[in-house]
């Protein structure tokens, strides 16, 4: 009875582990890199992680050295403190807060311009998070303080988008229903407001979408 014969180089003729210190052996290069890889991406996760949180550190140190110069009254100097937490950190929650702070301080001496330019750029970088709505919220009433009505809904209605929380999102729609209704954009208008109607998170919203959805329809009989 003869027997096959195995060919050098094939799985039969390679050497088998018959124990665990045999199977170190013949593994030992590829633990050794597996080791080394594993190594590499603890340190480079941990590296992220301490510097993100240098980061916030320092973007929430600088954030209360800004309105410390506000609360002094020195307005150009918080002003200026304000633009670089804002620009350096607009990732961060403090970076955000000086953003929102800034265009704040802008809306009080009347520069509603300048408030929308900072806020449109602070939006770009604060597209989701707990600031979101209230950047595109603030943009919104910025482009409605210069007669921007249509712009400023669709700001409103951006930061609808941004939140998760019914009552937020109720409040910011409403104020884009009321927005295109001043920029006589009605089929926009009543959209939202049918939408505003069936919702029950807040009642004061609801009856206010019922009214102006009559006052829309007795319009539209004359």
């Amino acid at each position: 009875m003869t027997h096959p014969i195995s060919e050098p180089g094939t799985a039969s003729s390679q050497p088998k582990a018959e124990s665990f210190l045999d199977w170190f052996h013949i593994n030992s290069r590829w633990i050794t890199i597996g080791a080394i890889v594993v190594a590499v991406v603890a340190f480079g996760v941990w590296f992220v992680q301490r510097k993100n949180l240098n980061e916030m550190i320092s973007a929430d140190r600088q954030l209360v050295v800004a309105k410390q110069s506000l609360a002094s009254g020195n307005v150009p100097l918080a002003e200026a403190d304000l633009k670089k937490v804002a620009d350096k950190y607009a990732d961060k929650a403090a970076g955000a807060e000086a953003g929102l702070l800034l265009a704040q301080v802008k809306f009080e001496r009347g520069d509603f311009a300048g408030a929308a330019t900072s806020l449109r750029d602070l939006a770009t970088k604060v597209s989701s998070g707990p600031n979101a709505a209230s950047v595109r919220g603030l943009l919104g009433d910025a482009l409605a303080q210069q007669d921007k009505a249509a712009e400023a809904a669709v700001e409103y209605e951006k930061a609808a988008a941004a939140t998760t929380m019914p009552n937020e999102k109720s409040f910011w729609q409403a104020k884009a229903a009321r927005a295109y209704l001043d920029a006589g954009k009605t089929a926009e208008a009543r959209k939202l407001l049918e939408v505003l109607a069936e919702q029950t998170e807040n009642e004061a919203v609801a009856t206010e979408a019922h009214v102006r959805l009559g006052e829309l329809a007795m319009a539209g009989k004359r």
